[in-house]
């Protein structure tokens, strides 16, 4: 994660690492690592994004998370005051 949370937008498609336990063959669980791909729907001060995951359900991506941002926004700069 080279970005911090604060450059996300909403529209920005990112995906989120997830770590899943399966059971694994015989005894014990394997640790799957899967990324799985999701829409920033809301970004405020003071909050944590709000992103739709793939499957539908609605995350906080949260500082200890690991994600990448694989599309931009495509929502215009905001104009800067002169």
């Amino acid at each position: 994660m080279s970005l911090t949370l604060d450059a996300l937008e909403p529209g920005d498609i990112v995906e989120i690492k997830y770590r899943l336990w399966r059971p694994a063959d015989g005894r014990g669980e394997d640790v799957v690592e899967k990324w799985i791909q999701a829409c920033v729907v809301a970004c405020e001060h003071g909050t944590w994004p709000l992103a739709r995951l793939s499957d539908g359900q609605v995350t906080e991506i949260r500082p200890f998370m690991t994600w990448r941002r694989i599309g931009r926004s495509r929502r215009a700069p905001a104009p800067i005051a002169a």
